[in-house]
């Protein structure tokens, strides 16, 4: 039996054949007996680390990556059946919300190199407690073959828990292990740079990508890269070449504007770095933070949201601007914390965009953040001069 929750948006007619696709991707893989899987799961960081795996390993291997804006649902089926025999890696992402995705997606491919990014409050409004995302996303280390490996996040303390409950090899991937050193990190409104080291050797990165945080990418990249038998220096230039993910801490500019980008999801631990990377890059700056909902966080809807709020109240952001009635909470919160800022709450983007207009500098660095369904790139586009239009699948026509 299907997990119907995969295709719970999916028109009744489309389910047989997203089934079909299943099935054919599950018995194509057999023609491809040379081909490795490389699956990557974890409440955050999960699209930038599969980007920055494959372009590390590309530059000596032929590897298949999805299309970063699919749902693994159809991302994984898709990606296997673009696999060629001549292919050495396919990677895949393994991301979840409810609680039968990842056997659905086990059920049509098990790793045999398995990354877990780290384990957050994420999707509880299906999955409950945090103890079920890190139970329910350990399935795929679980399902590693003996010959596997597993490279995991040596600073999240739900990951130590896999220590003994695998007979594949773990990497321990971070800053203080005995893999991938990383120094000298720089960043700006055009992106950062570090250093790499490793055995006396040293090679610098320059790094589309913005968020201090998300050199776990990097150090799982790098330390997967040495196992597999790349040099410093190749894996040096293929952090260099990186796709930075769409609408992730996604750097833009417009009209002395610094847009930071980071509209395609949101979580509380997700909020909480991406409020920290905008006080980086907008030193000295006017600083503006625009919020929308985290969503799909069931009864810790509101909880989380005053979070986020106590959190800003700490920080030397100018504006803080929340959109739509969940995100309210943020400011509510914010206030309550005597924030030494202007606070201003709004219900549609439109509003939201003009409220920018008004109060930003000439010099402004602007964080717009909000769950995939708030549908906070239109705020970015409208500030870019761009239209604000789209259709959604799930929301329909958004003028």
């Amino acid at each position: 039996m299907a997990n119907q929750s995969l295709f719970a948006e999916v028109k009744r007619w489309k389910k047989p054949l997203h089934i079909l696709r299943n099935l054919l991707a599950k018995n194509y893989l057999k023609l491809l007996p040379n081909v490795e899987i490389i699956g990557i799961t974890g409440s955050v960081g999960k699209t930038l680390t599969q980007n920055a795996i494959a372009s590390v390993l590309s530059q000596k291997y032929k590897v298949i990556v999805g299309d970063e804006n699919l749902d693994p649902t159809f991302r994984i089926p898709k990606t296997i059946l673009a696999a060629k025999p001549w292919d050495n890696f396919i990677v895949l992402e393994y991301g979840i919300e409810h609680l039968e995705d990842m056997d659905s997606y086990l059920s049509i491919v098990k790793p045999h190199i398995a990354v877990v990014t780290k384990i957050a409050p994420t999707h509880l409004k299906y999955l409950k407690t945090q103890d079920e995302v890190f139970r329910q996303k350990a399935k795929i280390i679980k399902a590693l073959p003996r010959n596997g490996i597993a490279i995991l996040n040596s600073e999240d303390p739900y990951l130590k828990k896999l220590k003994g409950k695998t007979n594949a090899k773990i990497i321990w991937s971070g800053p203080h292990q005995r893999g991938v050193k990383i120094s000298h990190f720089e960043q700006n409104s055009k992106g950062s740079s570090f250093r790499l080291h490793f055995e006396g050797k040293k090679a610098t990165v320059n790094w589309k990508i913005i968020g201090k945080h998300h050199l776990l990418s990097a150090y799982i990249a790098a330390d997967l890269g040495l196992y597999l038998g790349l040099t410093l220096k190749q894996i040096a230039k293929g952090l260099s070449q990186t796709k930075p993910p769409l609408h992730r801490l996604t750097l833009k500019e417009s009209n002395n504007l610094t847009i930071i980008d980071d509209s395609y999801n949101s979580s509380p631990q997700a909020v909480k770095e991406a409020v920290k990377t905008l006080t980086q890059i907008g030193k000295g700056r006017q600083k503006i933070a625009v919020l929308g909902e985290m969503k799909d966080l069931g009864d810790f809807t509101k909880d989380a949201h005053r979070q986020v709020g106590l959190q800003i109240a700490k920080t030397p952001i100018n504006y803080l601007l929340t959109v739509g009635a969940p995100a309210k909470e943020i400011s509510i919160a914010c206030k309550k914390a005597q924030f030494k800022g202007k606070i201003f709450t709004v219900s549609t983007t439109e509003q939201a965009i003009r409220k920018i207009r008004e109060v930003a500098s000439k010099k402004s660095t602007i964080l717009v953040k909000g769950s995939r369904h708030a549908h906070l790139e239109r705020v970015v586009n409208g500030l870019l001069g761009r239209s604000t239009h789209l259709h959604c699948y799930h929301c329909g026509s958004l003028k």
